[in-house]
């Protein structure tokens, strides 16, 4: 008899500032990182939209104006670096309004990228990799 599994769930802004897409590397790791980040327990039974919005708080600075499409257009399956947790990744269409960026200490590096060129594979690896790739193909 198999027993079902359990999963932690992140949420991933694919951020846009016209044909631009937010780049992060994840300090602890060394990979490639989206804006975003897992969800608590006790968020869960909450709105999920107010994760996100800590999330953008925490990594973003409080200084930025972001607009979050609610209706996510990517689930995926990740795996959390640290721990190697099965998680699922849940991406959202963002578009930055205003306000200019303050990285958090989970970051080490990010850049805005050309989504018309430009190449994932030295930065991410693995399902994250597999998820760039899926929004840069479809939404480039």
């Amino acid at each position: 008899m198999s027993k079902h599994g359990f999963f932690q769930i992140t949420q991933k802004l694919f951020l846009r500032d016209g044909d631009k897409f937010l780049v992060m590397r994840d300090r602890k790791s060394g990979l490639g990182d989206l804006p975003g980040g897992r969800m608590d327990e006790d968020e869960f039974f909450e709105d999920w939209y107010l994760s996100i919005k800590r999330e953008i708080r925490e990594e973003l600075g409080a200084n930025i104006e972001i607009e979050v499409n609610p209706k996510p257009f990517l689930i995926h399956k990740h795996r959390v670096n640290e721990g190697n947790h099965p998680c699922v990744i849940i991406g959202y269409h963002a578009k930055l309004i205003k306000g200019k960026i303050e990285m958090s200490d989970e970051h080490d590096f990010m850049e805005w990228v050309d989504v018309k060129k430009y190449d994932p594979t030295p930065l991410f690896t693995e399902y994250m990799l597999d998820a760039v790739r899926v929004y840069l193909k479809e939404y480039a």
